[in-house]
């Protein structure tokens, strides 16, 4: 084990998994799915990994999904109204909100089904 950490640099992420209801639209949306253009409700699902440099709670999960929540609660309020918001738009707000705390990759995803992944 030990010979394997000398000689190969292990990468370290954290990731958080947490779920928040929201709304949002689409404004443009195609005539095959206009009802998009409505606001609507989803259970956005969120993933966020954090780079971190050693293996004993350099970010707490619990502490750090705390942090993203409160970011985006006090942001869009609770439930989160994103507007005209995509995944991806969203992801990437939060890929850039925690950009100093380590954040390397974003996930979005409404209702489980599909949705959007932002990285560096």
């Amino acid at each position: 084990m030990k010979l394997v950490n000398t000689l190969i640099k292990m990468n370290k992420r954290v990731v958080l998994d947490f779920d928040i209801v929201g709304f949002h639209q689409w404004k443009e949306a195609i005539p095959e799915v206009d009802f998009l253009k409505h606001k609507h409700r989803h259970l956005f699902q969120i993933r966020i990994h954090i780079d971190v440099s050693h293996n004993n709670r350099e970010k707490e999960i619990f502490i750090e999904t705390d942090k993203a929540v409160f970011y985006l609660t006090e942001s869009y309020g609770t439930p989160c109204n994103f507007y005209s918001m995509s995944c991806e738009d969203i992801a990437q707000e939060l890929l850039e909100y925690g950009m100093e705390d380590g954040y390397v990759k974003v996930e979005v995803y409404e209702d489980r089904k599909g949705g959007a992944i932002v990285s560096l």
